[in-house]
């Protein structure tokens, strides 16, 4: 293993400012209100600047907490250009799209042409904010991309700065290893080509339940164990209900579910009514014989039962039978899995499942089926707290031993 230290982040590229005359007006619309006051509204033309260097430079947006090793790595699907633009105290924003824009952000899109000249496109009024008439804009820019900034090791070997002193003694420069990562522009054909590809990498719609469920866990995997999603229709369009599974508790919070609707609603199909709700759980109503060895006590190993079989986190970090994160939708409750944790305990030499069954319903031929089965959007719950016995119970009839 080699560590280097006293490390910095470099990219290929060179640092470029222009400014812009304001962007024109296109008319002026005078109007009359009711106590003869003259209101004037500027309606400014189409405003698309072009940057005067090229090529301008894409990158991923580096991730703050990621260890170094995957700095190196870009995705270029992800890229995005390396500009800042500032009108006044505004600061616009480069984005992908301004799909999710509203007509209050500060947002634009650059548009590459085929000869790599970048174009500046705005909002207009709806989707992402209208720049006003007479705006001065202010543009610093890097320009510089392709495979001829992976230069190889040791390769960089001078620092130089503009209108800036380093304090310190700096003995000499030097990259330990070589450049990557730098990449030429896909032709118009290759954007053809690999653009069905690119859409199958990430999902940016939601169409089938499937893909419903999918961008939750893409999008919110560190705090959603799992989600489920059902498609019905209620007679007058389609109603799409996403249940909610949290990752380390029963039931998702009302600030997770509003988060995880707002997220789905830029993805769902037009016409899909979004209904984003905590999973339903089922209570579960058990009752096992156990036989106790001649030489061990039935308390202790009842003691032994009620934790393995409890919803709690126990010592060494092991979860119970029923603990949150060991149950999710569909998980079928099975009588095999219920005698083969008892068995496990040290001290049992029987177990038999007396009853298995959803609490406060009749029997379904569970233990003849040997499942107790659950629904798609269903989660077996058995809190086993005397105080909420609603949750779910479990008893033990304890035989044998002392």
């Amino acid at each position: 293993s080699v560590a280097r230290g006293n490390l910095i982040l470099v990219d290929h590229g060179q640092r470029e400012c222009e400014k812009w005359d304001p962007d024109l007006t296109k008319e002026t619309i005078e109007t009359c209100d009711c106590n003869g006051q003259v209101t004037k509204t500027v309606i400014p033309e189409r405003y698309r600047p072009s940057l005067k260097k090229s090529p301008l430079t894409f990158s991923e947006p580096l991730a703050m907490n990621a260890p170094a090793s995957q700095m190196l790595i870009q995705d270029v699907r992800r890229a995005l250009p390396q500009i800042q633009l500032k009108a006044g105290d505004t600061e616009w924003i480069a984005q992908q799209d301004l799909l999710a824009s509203s007509d209050s952000d500060p947002h634009f899109v650059v548009e590459m042409e085929n000869d790599q000249r970048a174009y500046l496109r705005f909002g207009n009024g709806e989707l992402g904010q209208r720049p006003e008439a007479g705006t001065n804009f202010h543009a610093k820019y890097r320009v510089g991309n392709g495979p001829a900034g992976n230069v190889g090791t040791d390769s960089i070997t001078h620092l130089v700065t503009r209108k800036t002193m380093i304090s310190g003694a700096i003995r000499s420069v030097r990259n330990p290893l070589a450049a990557s990562g730098g990449t030429v522009p896909e032709s118009l054909a290759e954007a053809k080509l690999f653009a069905p590809y690119a859409f199958k990498q990430r999902q940016e719609r939601a169409i089938t339940a499937d893909d419903y469920t999918a961008i939750v866990m893409r999008e919110f995997s560190h705090r959603v164990q799992r989600a489920a999603t059902s498609l019905r229709w209620n007679g007058s369009w389609f109603e799409v209900l996403v249940a909610i599974d949290p990752l380390g508790k029963e039931e998702a919070e009302p600030a997770l579910l509003e988060e995880i609707r707002t997220r789905l609603y830029r993805y769902r199909r037009i016409n899909h009514d979004l209904i984003v709700a905590v999973a339903r759980r089922v209570p579960l109503d058990i009752e096992l014989i156990v036989c106790v060895l001649p030489n061990y006590m039935q308390g202790h190993v009842k003691a032994e039962l009620m934790d393995v079989f409890s919803n709690r986190e126990l010592a060494g970090g092991k979860l119970g039978l029923f603990h949150a994160d060991r149950l999710t939708f569909g998980d079928d409750v099975y009588l095999s899995t219920l005698v083969a944790e008892a068995q496990k305990i040290q001290g049992v030499e029987s177990v038999a499942v007396q009853k298995l069954q959803r609490l406060f319903e009749p029997e379904n031929n569970e233990i003849e089926n040997g499942v107790l089965p659950l629904g798609s959007l269903e989660i077996a719950r058995l809190d086993n707290d005397p105080s909420f016995p609603e949750y779910g119970l479990i008893r033990f009839d304890m035989r044998g031993g002392r």
